[in-house]
């Protein structure tokens, strides 16, 4: 059987011919995502991921205040040595016959509350005052530790991992006050006290 020999203009047609429908094809597609509602769907759901994470991001910026309940007040305020006289009169505390400067804030409330982790961190230290009652001592980065003074109950461990909000106990009694329901609360960054009711606005990156 005799086999026909293709004329030699037949093989570069049939190229042109390919490269012509391909080249249709990914015009047709590119045309069809430009205005595919389901395409620009898929677009806006990204940017929503997107804004998501980035929220997520900044929200761990923000530090929480060591309780959650709306009835805790302050009895004594943090002492700061560039405050007017009036203000480190209400940052002392009373003790045997001595007044001493507040190293901290001290809340009170008429019921018992929750005392909860400001940041992520990790149990240091966990023991009990003679003074000051029960403490627990969490660190939050190398430059960064907070202390809880004055808990009722503990309910955590040392070494425990916390997530911020935590319950790390309840609020309870010092000798410093009469007073059922304390929390006294010191910041501590690179070894220097802060102001605990300045410490919450703080931007936590800032504190590493």
């Amino acid at each position: 059987m005799k086999h026909r020999k293709l004329k030699g203009y037949v093989l570069p047609t049939l190229y042109v011919i390919v490269l012509i429908v391909i080249f249709g094809a990914v015009s047709l597609v590119s045309s069809l995502m430009q205005v595919n509602p389901n395409y620009l769907y898929s677009v806006d759901v990204m940017k929503d991921v997107t804004t998501s994470v980035v929220e997520t991001e900044e929200e761990t910026k923000q530090i929480v205040r060591p309780y959650t309940s709306d009835s805790v007040r302050i009895k004594t305020y943090f002492y700061d040595v560039a405050a007017d006289a009036e203000e480190q009169e209400k940052s002392l505390i009373y003790f045997e016959n001595t007044y001493m400067k507040n190293t901290g804030v001290l809340y009170q409330a008429d019921e018992v509350f929750d005392c909860v982790a400001v940041l992520n961190g990790t149990v240091l230290n966990i023991y009990e005052d003679d003074i000051l009652g029960n403490m627990v001592e969490v660190e939050h980065n190398p430059n960064l530790r907070t202390i809880y003074y004055s808990l009722g109950s503990v309910n955590v461990e040392v070494g425990e991992v916390l997530a911020q909000g935590d319950i790390i106990g309840t609020s309870g009694e010092n000798n410093i006050t009469d007073a059922a329901n304390n929390l006294l609360f010191e910041v501590y960054y690179n070894g220097t006290l802060l102001n605990p009711e300045e410490f919450y606005s703080m931007d936590v990156t800032t504190l590493n």
